[in-house]
């Protein structure tokens, strides 16, 4: 042993020994060499500027040997070197301190993993008597979210600016064979500054490259750190075109104001109509957050929507959501949108103003365990240009103004309760329903020798309760019986403006129907080797008055009625409280289900409805024939059924049809079927409808509509659609496209096409491209295609 060197025992003197050097190396640090407790720990730190957290914290280093210089005042650990400290780790193959001169110095192999998951390695580091700049060669930083830096050599100033010569920036992950292999993208560039405080990554003389390949060229640019998740800055521009519009550039600008609140200014010029000025502000406060979206434009060229609602100099839109919980039960809010005009949210694309009807509401909601409140106002924007019905005889054109036949709902209020002790040893609940509307003007519409309406003018009030109740009794041989009972009441207020519907002017109407019924099922199952089997008779009966008031009360609710397996046993099939079904009614039906071992499944249903007395509630015609030619209109009803057939592994058919109770006649179906295998799927649907002359169907209706995904390899997939109207031998709408994903990088390109006889307004061909760049942004171009 010499006066100039004082070794540490090797590893190989045992756990114990082991402990003891790392105690006698601690001391020395902190003795011998005068050195602050952490401070050649936090030296080490400043690689990955590791601050420390903990005044107080302790460092923990092994290492193969201890090397003490007297001479020159250097402090060496020597092999297989582990430092931890406040959360740190920080390997090397050797770390030495130089006193004399300030310097802190690691070297072979370096690698520091910081307590956010951030690694950095590098082959040396060389830092200042500060211990906050220096210069590191080789370097390497993988964040937590698997973003990567690299350059030749690196450097740190003031301890939190780090500048990466001939530096390299990619959020794809390397190449398992080949490491060496370029990345699918990477940022190229002379000088990258990476400034940890403003948490931002800047590029001086960057190339973006795939693949290796240099595709774009910015002598500066720099977007947030992969940590961010918002700052303020210019975000990824996007690109639109169309025939009304032009071409278009849109250069989004986010300005976070503060971690509750920011704003975002979105221009798009198009080289025809001009500046669209967008801009929205979003503020979450402690009970909650909304959001206001402003839009304009004075159009350059308002003729190119000749004859259409956007020829105007003008338009714009105002939107606004807000949601506040006033309690742990209690939230109140409203989504709103008012525009120009019928078309400015579709032919602008404006986010959340492209539906053909957008609705505005009002709310107020209260839920418990037990008990829900709902009340809402609604307005529909109608987004579409008014609509013209053809009468089927003369040829006469109507003209319908869409809005002024939309209603406006002030309001409507929902409350059901449901009791938490059994009532006769039975479930009792309570619904009540208060609905109050106006309609400007009368949706009228013809069918052969017969007018009807969506729609009345004038105002409409009603307010309902209804209580129901239920038992499940479990009989001799498995067999279920259910008792039910129901009463609902209502008061109807009818004002009219149209005598010609045979709604009264100003009166008031009241109603109540009370119901007793009784369900029975009787399950079998039946069991072998490879399958279960059970099969259930179901019989249900109910008894109850003739509906009051048919045809003398608006039916606003309660039009859209399907007659299908799904509401066979239901106990009222229609689906509103405008209307209530009367007489007496048995329904009649069978299921089957089959279980395979080797997981497939059938699942099936049949059945048939019969008024067995008092008049039949689907063959009195309302105001908007609900229930004509439904298939429920005879005292005994056409059958339905319908058949699933399920895998368990992705793979789904499910048929449903309604026959004719006289000839079996097809008068209903809809087939549809699924495949899901990982990134695979398809999609095949079939729906047939009989003409209806009396419902305004003049001729039979079949459609079929296809749609799927296929990978054709691990990133790469196609994808397809079509709508095809077989009856008229044309396609409704079609589709295809083009992807690519994987960890870093996606990017699609669809085409799609409606025809302009299935849309209400001139549809143009769309292509849509879109690509992001993980941790940078991503962009996307529109284009409509004449």
């Amino acid at each position: 042993m010499t006066r100039r060197s004082v070794y540490a025992r090797s590893r190989r003197l045992g756990r114990a020994a082991r402990g003891l050097a790392r105690t006698t190396l601690f001391v020395f640090l902190t003795a011998a060499a005068g050195l602050p407790g952490p401070a050649f720990a936090q030296a080490i730190g400043e690689l990955g500027e590791i601050a420390p957290t903990d005044p107080d914290a302790r460092m923990l280093l092994e290492a193969d040997q201890l090397v003490y210089d007297f001479d020159n005042k250097v402090v060496s650990a020597v092999g297989g070197v582990q430092i931890y400290y406040d959360g740190y780790t920080v390997t090397a193959a050797e770390v030495s301190y130089a006193q004399a001169q300030g310097r802190l110095i690691a070297t072979g192999g370096v690698r520091i993993v910081e307590p956010d998951g951030n690694i950095i390695t590098a082959e040396s580091a060389d830092l200042t008597d500060t211990f906050r700049d220096g210069f590191i060669e080789s370097l390497n930083v993988q964040t937590v979210d698997r973003a990567r830096f690299a350059a030749n050599s690196a450097s740190r100033q003031a301890g939190n600016v780090t500048v990466f010569s001939e530096g390299v920036y990619t959020a794809c992950e390397p190449c398992k064979d080949d490491p060496r292999r370029p990345p699918l993208w990477q940022v190229k560039a002379k000088r990258i500054i990476h400034d940890k405080r403003a948490r931002t990554v800047y590029y001086e003389h960057g190339s973006l490259e795939f693949f290796g390949v240099p595709v774009a060229y910015t002598p500066y640019f720099f977007h947030p750190d992969p940590t961010v998740k918002r700052k303020t800055g210019f975000l990824i521009p996007s690109i639109r075109q169309s025939a009304a519009l032009g071409f278009g550039v849109t250069t989004p600008f986010f300005w976070n104001l503060a971690p509750n609140y920011d704003l975002t200014f979105s221009p798009t010029y198009f080289s025809r109509q001009g500046l669209l000025a967008e801009v929205e502000w979003r503020h979450r406060v402690l009970s909650g957050s909304y959001d206001v979206r402003v839009a304009g434009i004075f159009q350059q060229s308002p003729q190119a929507f000749n004859g259409l609602s956007g020829d105007r100099d003008s338009r714009g839109s105002i939107q606004t959501r807000g949601a506040f919980a006033l309690s742990s039960q209690w939230t109140t809010g409203w989504d709103v949108t008012m525009t120009s005009d019928r078309t400015f949210g579709r032919d602008y694309s404006i986010r959340g103003a492209t539906a053909l009807d957008v609705p505005s509401t009002l709310y107020l909601t209260g839920m418990s365990e037990r008990n829900y409140f709902d009340v809402r106002a609604y307005y529909f924007r109608v987004q579409r240009e008014n609509t013209i019905e053809y009468d089927a005889i003369t040829g006469a054109a109507t003209v319908h103004d869409d809005q002024r036949e939309q209603a406006v709902i002030h309001p409507v209020l929902d409350h059901n309760y449901i009791f938490g002790e059994p009532v006769l040893g039975g479930e009792l609940r309570l619904d009540s329903n208060v609905t109050s509307l106006s309609r400007a003007a009368s949706d009228r519409r013809t069918v052969p020798a017969i007018d009807y309406y969506n729609g009345v003018a004038g105002n409409f009030s009603r307010a309902s309760t209804g209580a129901s109740w239920q038992r499940t009794l479990i009989g001799a041989g498995g067999q279920v019986f259910t008792p039910f009972a129901y009463l609902k009441a209502d008061l109807n207020w009818v004002n009219a403006d149209n005598p010609l519907s045979g709604l009264p002017s100003d009166e008031f109407l009241s109603r109540a129907m009370p119901a007793f019924g009784l369900e029975y099922k009787w399950p079998f199952i039946a069991t072998t080797s490879f399958l279960t089997q059970t099969f259930s008779p179901i019989a249900q009966i109910i008894v109850r008055p003739n509906e009051q008031h048919v045809g003398r009360l608006p039916n606003e609710d309660a039009q859209s009625l399907v007659f299908d397996d799904t509401i066979l046993f239901a106990r009222d099939k229609f689906s509103g409280y405008d209307r209530q079904e009367g007489g007496t009614r048995a329904n009649l039906g069978v299921s089957y289900y089959a279980q395979f071992l080797n997981g497939w499944s059938v699942d099936a249903l049949a059945g048939q409805s019969f008024q067995l007395a008092g008049t039949n509630s689907f063959a009195q015609t309302d105001m908007s024939l609900t229930g004509v030619g439904s298939g429920l209109d005879t005292d005994r009803s056409d059958y339905v059924g319908r058949v699933t057939v399920d895998s368990g592994r992705g793979i789904s058919v499910t048929g449903r049809a309604r026959f004719d109770e006289k000839d079996l006649t097809l008068e209903r179906a809809e087939v549809s079927g699924t495949l899901a295998r990982g990134r695979n799927s398809a999609s095949l649907g079939y729906a047939y409808l009989e003409a209806r002359p009396e419902q305004g169907i003049l001729n039979d209706r079949r459609e079929v509509a296809a749609a799927g995904v296929l990978a054709v390899s691990r990133t790469w997939s196609v994808s397809g659609g079509l709508t095809y109207d077989l009856e008229n031998d044309s396609i409704i709408k079609h589709s295809v496209g083009l992807a690519y994903d994987d960890e870093c990088f996606n990017l699609s390109a669809t085409y799609s096409e409606t025809l302009d006889r299935y849309s209400d307004i001139v549809t143009d061909k769309k292509v849509f491209v879109r690509f992001n760049l993980r941790t940078i942004g991503d962009t996307a171009l529109t284009s409509s295609v004449n």
